[in-house]
C-alpha cells in the first residue's frame, strides 16, 4: 500500500474558504466538528447518495475510479486518460504536488472536458445564480466554489483542455415517472468499511425513468469566482483579496507544512464547524473555537462560562456592531450597546419586537433583570381566545430527492407521522391520537389527511403547532389535493377542511413558537426557542411540571413513564434522552451511534430506511414504536410548555 500524502483537496478548500484558520483542525482527531456526525445517514435518507449513483447512471460506459488511497487513484486515473474518449467516476487529479480532487463524473472526448459536479440540492428553470450587482447569490456560494476550486485544479493541470463546469442538481421541474426509484438502491461496503450506495443489480438507466436530475452550466459563475467577483468586497476575508491562485496557494502551504494561518476574529465564528460544546469533547479533544479565542485574545477557561455575544437570540447584525467595538461578552455592554432601550420595555408590553427580545435577554442574563423568566401580560390575552379541549399537533414528513412514486416531484414533502395530545379546561392531558404510515413506497399525504380530520373534528378546540411547519405541509397537501382533484373521491371535502385550520381560516392553528417569541423568555433558552431548548428550561424552573412528571405518565406509547429525572448536577434531564432504545444494531448500515429517535432528522433517516426490502419485520416493529414514541414526545412537549402559562394566568 502506497504511504498517503498530504494534499489540499476540495473537502479543506470548503472547511477553509471563509476562514483560513479551520484548515488546521481538519482532519485532527483532537478536533471534533460538529459535521462528524454521520453524513452517510443524512445523506441516505434525503436521497444524496442515490444523486451521486443516478449520475453516472445518466453518464454510462464510464470506469470508477473506487480506491480511496490517493496514489493509486492517481495512477489509475492518469492511465485511463491516455485514452482519446472516456467517462470516469470520481478520477484523481493532481497538481503541483499539492492540489488532489476527486471529481465526481468527468467526461472527455479529445480534450473537450465536461466536469460535473452532482450535488442533491433542488434547482428549477427560473434559479438564478446572480444578485442584481454582479455578486452570486449565497445560498449557491457554497456549491459554485466547489466547481471553481476544481475547474482551477484541472486547469492548472490540463492547460490543453477545454473544460466546462457543471453543476448536476435535482430538477424541481421534473416528475418520477417510475414507481420506486428510490428503493432500487442499496447499501454496500467500501474497502475502509464505510457504506456506499449502489444501484441493484441488473437496474438499466430505462429503468429509471424519465431523468430527475438537470446537467447547468455554470462556466460564468466559475468565471465570476476566478475574478474575485463572486462576493462584495466588504464582506471579503484577507484571502479572498488575493488573487484566486495565489488565495489557494497560500492555503495549501499552510495545509503541508501544518501550519495555522493567523486567526481572524469574526462573526462568522458563531457558526464555526468547531464550536463543539464542552460537553460533547472526550478523550482530551478540543474545541477550535476555544483555542482561536484563546490565541486571539489570551481568554482563559472562565472567559468562556460568561455570557458571549454569540449567545443572543437573532443577533447576526449585533454581533457585528459589537465586535467592532471590541465587545465579545454580554457583561462588558453598556445601556447605550443594548439594542432596544430597556425603558421601554414592561410586563404590559404588547410583544417584544426583535430588538425588544434580544435586550430582555441580555438583561436577564446579565442580572440587569433580577428574575429567571419573564413573560408579557398580554400572553394572558392571547390564552382567553382559546377553545377548550386544546389540542396540540405535530406531523413527521420526509423530503427525499429521489422519490418512493411515480408521479411525484424530487423533494415533495410525505406527511408520514402525526400525534395529536389533548388538554381539557381543568388541566387534564391525554394523548388523543397518533397515526404513522407502515407501507413499503406509499403515498401516505391523503390518508395522513383523513386520519387527522377524524381525529381533530370530534370538538372545535384550538389546535396548536410548533414553528409553521404544520401549517405549510398541509397547505402543501392541500395543493397535492387540487392538483388530483379528478383521482381523488373526497378531494374537495379535504381541501375544504384543511382551508379551516391554516392561514385565515376559522380554525387556524395557533403557533406556539410564535407565542414564545412574543411573550416569553427565560435565561435557559439561551438565545434559542427551539422546542428542545425551551423544554428543559422549563422542567427547571417551573415546580408545577416537576411535580406532575415525577408521576407516572401514561400515553398510547408510554405506561408508567417518569419524565422528570434528575442528573447528578439536580438539573432536569432532557426528556427526549429518556425515549426507550431502538435496536439499531439490527440495522448494521443505518447505525446512528445513538439509541433513540430524538429529532426530526433521525425520525426522517428512520422511515426512509424502512423503505427498504432488507428490513425484516421485527426491525420494522422496532423502528415504528420508536417513531411513535418520539412522536407522541413531541406533542407532550407542547402540552408542558402551556402548563406554565396556565399555572401563570389560568
Amino acid at each position: 500500500m502506497n504511504a498517503q500524502k498530504r494534499y489540499f483537496t476540495k473537502s479543506l478548500f470548503n472547511t477553509s474558504r471563509e476562514c483560513a484558520s479551520r484548515l488546521y483542525y481538519a482532519k485532527r482527531d483532537e478536533y471534533p466538528s460538529v459535521k462528524d456526525e454521520d453524513e452517510f445517514l443524512q445523506s441516505l435518507a434525503e436521497g444524496g447518495m442515490q444523486v451521486g449513483e443516478l449520475a453516472c447512471m445518466m453518464h454510462p460506459g464510464g470506469r470508477a475510479i473506487e480506491t480511496l488511497n490517493s496514489a493509486d487513484a492517481i495512477i489509475q486515473t492518469n492511465v485511463a486518460l491516455q485514452d482519446e474518449n472516456l467517462i470516469l467516476y470520481e478520477p484523481a487529479i493532481t497538481f503541483d504536488h499539492k492540489f488532489l480532487i476527486r471529481v465526481d463524473v468527468l467526461s472527455k472526448e479529445g480534450n473537450d472536458v465536461d466536469l460535473i459536479e452532482v450535488k442533491a440540492k433542488s434547482w428549477s428553470s427560473k434559479e438564478e445564480f446572480f444578485n442584481q450587482n454582479g455578486t452570486i447569490k449565497s445560498t449557491w456560494l457554497p456549491y459554485l466554489y466547489d466547481v471553481a476550486f476544481q475547474y482551477w485544479v484541472i486547469m492548472q493541470a490540463h492547460p490543453e483542455w477545454n473544460v466546462t463546469p457543471y453543476l448536476m442538481l435535482v430538477n424541481k421541474d421534473a416528475v418520477t415517472t417510475v414507481d420506486g426509484l428510490y428503493q432500487r438502491f442499496r447499501v454496500v461496503e467500501k474497502e475502509n468499511g464505510h457504506k456506499k450506495i449502489k444501484l441493484k443489480p441488473g437496474i438499466t438507466l430505462s429503468d429509471l425513468g424519465e431523468p430527475i436530475l438537470k446537467k447547468v452550466d455554470v462556466s460564468e459563475a466559475v468565471a465570476t469566482i476566478l475574478e474575485g467577483k463572486a462576493v462584495a468586497g466588504n464582506r471579503k476575508t484577507p484571502l479572498q483579496k488575493l488573487e484566486f491562485s495565489e488565495w489557494m496557494h497560500t492555503l495549501a502551504d499552510h495545509h503541508i507544512r501544518d501550519e495555522q494561518y493567523s486567526v481572524e476574529i469574526g462573526d462568522k465564528c458563531r457558526g464555526c464547524e468547531f464550536r463543539v460544546p464542552p460537553e460533547k469533547l472526550n478523550n482530551g479533544q478540543q474545541s477550535g473555537f476555544v483555542s482561536c479565542w484563546k490565541k486571539a485574545f489570551g481568554w482563559d477557561d472562565e472567559d468562556f462560562q460568561e455570557p458571549h455575544i454569540f449567545d443572543v437570540w437573532n443577533g447576526r447584525s449585533f454581533y457585528g456592531n459589537m465586535m467592532e467595538k471590541g465587545i465579545y461578552h454580554l457583561k462588558d455592554l453598556t445601556l447605550d450597546d443594548l439594542p432596544a432601550k430597556p425603558d421601554g420595555i414592561t410586563s404590559k408590553t404588547e410583544a417584544w419586537d426583535s430588538k425588544e427580545r434580544q435586550t430582555v435577554q441580555i438583561l436577564l442574563e446579565t442580572d440587569g433583570i433580577e428574575d429567571d423568566e419573564v413573560m408579557l401580560n398580554p400572553l394572558y390575552e392571547e390564552m382567553q381566545k382559546w377553545t377548550y379541549p386544546l389540542l396540540f399537533l405535530d406531523f413527521e414528513a420526509l423530503r427525499l430527492a429521489i422519490p418512493f412514486l411515480k408521479g411525484i416531484r424530487p423533494y415533495e414533502q410525505l406527511a408520514f407521522q402525526f400525534s395529536v395530545h389533548t388538554m381539557q379546561e381543568d388541566g387534564t392531558v391525554t394523548h388523543s391520537a397518533e397515526w404513522i404510515d407502515r407501507e413499503r413506497g406509499s403515498f401516505p399525504n391523503y390518508e395522513c389527511i383523513r386520519q387527522l380530520k377524524s381525529a381533530l373534528d370530534k370538538d372545535n378546540g384550538t389546535i396548536f403547532q410548533y414553528t409553521h411547519f404544520e401549517n405549510t405541509l398541509l397547505t402543501g397537501v392541500m395543493n397535492q389535493l387540487m392538483d388530483d382533484r379528478e383521482n381523488i373521491q373526497d378531494a374537495d371535502e379535504l381541501i375544504e377542511w384543511i382551508q379551516t385550520i391554516t392561514h385565515g381560516g376559522q380554525r387556524e392553528m395557533v403557533d406556539l413558537h410564535k407565542l414564545i417569541k412574543q411573550y416569553h423568555y427565560h435565561k435557559d433558552f439561551k438565545g434559542s426557542i427551539s422546542i428542545k431548548k425551551v423544554l428543559p428550561a422549563l422542567l427547571n424552573s417551573s415546580e408545577a411540571l416537576k411535580e406532575k412528571y415525577t408521576q407516572p405518565y401514561q400515553g398510547k406509547n408510554f405506561t408508567d413513564q417518569i419524565w422528570y429525572q434528575e442528573n447528578e448536577d439536580g438539573r432536569a434531564i432532557d426528556p427526549y434522552k429518556l425515549l426507550p432504545p431502538i435496536g439499531f444494531e439490527n440495522l448494521p448500515d443505518y447505525d446512528t451511534g445513538e439509541e433513540y429517535i430524538a429529532d426530526g432528522g433521525s425520525a426522517m433517516m428512520a422511515y426512509a430506511r424502512m423503505q427498504f426490502h432488507d428490513v425484516t419485520q421485527e426491525e420494522r416493529d422496532a423502528v415504528f414504536n420508536a417513531l411513535l414514541s418520539y412522536c407522541e414526545l413531541d406533542t407532550l412537549a407542547m402540552v408542558m410548555i402551556v402548563e406554565p402559562w396556565k399555572g401563570v394566568f389560568g
